[in-house]
C-alpha cells in the first residue's frame, strides 16, 4: 500500500546547501516530476569508477521500476545490493536576461538516493513490465499484440528501488527584466511533446484509416 504523502526526511546527501530555497522534499511533486520524465539518468560506482547510464524508469507506488538486459553490469550492480543515485531533469523554459550573468533556466528535477532488488518471479516481471509499457505508450495498444515470447523474460532483468531518500529542486520565477535598456529579456519555452502518428507501410497496406487509434 502507498505511503501516506508526507514530506521525504532531509538527510545530508539531499539537504541543498547552496540556493537551498529551490530545495523540494514535497513527495507528490518529487513523484510528480519523476512521473512525467522520460528518461532517467542512473549512476554507480563500480570498482571505484563512476558509472552512468540512461534508462527508462516507471514509479510504481513508492519504488522505481528499472529494467534491461539480464547481462547489463549497471543495474546487475544494482540488483545486487548496490547503492544507486537516479536523477531526471525537465528543462521549462530559456531565461534570457539583460546582463549575461542573469541568464539561467527553468527546470524540475528529482534525485533519489537507494539499493534496489531484483525482481525473480516470472509473473511478477511480467506484471512490471506491462506497467512500463503502459506508462510510457499510454494507450490501449498492450490488449492489441501478442504476447512476449517464451524466454523473453529471462533475458530481461526487473528491479525496484525503494524511493526513500530524495529531493527535487525547481527553479521557477526568475527575474529577467533587470539590467541595461534597449535589450530584448524574457523566456523562451521548452517542452517535450508527441507528433501525429505516422504510420509505416504495412499499416497503410492494410487499410488502417487516417485519425484511428494507435495500436
Amino acid at each position: 500500500m502507498p505511503r501516506a504523502m508526507t514530506d521525504f526526511p532531509v538527510t545530508e546527501r539531499t539537504r541543498m546547501r547552496r540556493k537551498a530555497k529551490r530545495a523540494t522534499y514535497d513527495r507528490a511533486q518529487v513523484y510528480g516530476i519523476l512521473d512525467e520524465a522520460l528518461i532517467a539518468s542512473v549512476a554507480v560506482s563500480i570498482d571505484d569508477q563512476p558509472q552512468v547510464q540512461p534508462m527508462i524508469h516507471v514509479r510504481d507506488g513508492d519504488q522505481l521500476i528499472l529494467h534491461g538486459l539480464a547481462t547489463n553490469r549497471l543495474l546487475s550492480h544494482i540488483a545486487n545490493g548496490g547503492e544507486a543515485c537516479i536523477n531526471v531533469t525537465m528543462i521549462d523554459a530559456l531565461v534570457l536576461a539583460r546582463r549575461t550573468e542573469d541568464h539561467s533556466m527553468h527546470y524540475r528535477s528529482a534525485t533519489v538516493y537507494g539499493r534496489g532488488a531484483l525482481v525473480e518471479d516470472e509473473a511478477e516481471k511480467l506484471a512490471l513490465m506491462h506497467k512500463v509499457f503502459n506508462h510510457l505508450v499510454k494507450t490501449e495498444r498492450l490488449q492489441h499484440l501478442p504476447p512476449l515470447p517464451d524466454g523473453y523474460l529471462k533475458g530481461t532483468m526487473v528491479v525496484l528501488v525503494p524511493i526513500e531518500e530524495a529531493v527535487g529542486k525547481v527553479n521557477q520565477g526568475i527575474a529577467t527584466d533587470e539590467g541595461p535598456e534597449g535589450i530584448w529579456s524574457g523566456l523562451v519555452p521548452v517542452e517535450v511533446s508527441k507528433g501525429d502518428a505516422v504510420a509505416d507501410g504495412r499499416t497503410l497496406s492494410e487499410g488502417a484509416r487516417a485519425g484511428a487509434p494507435i495500436r
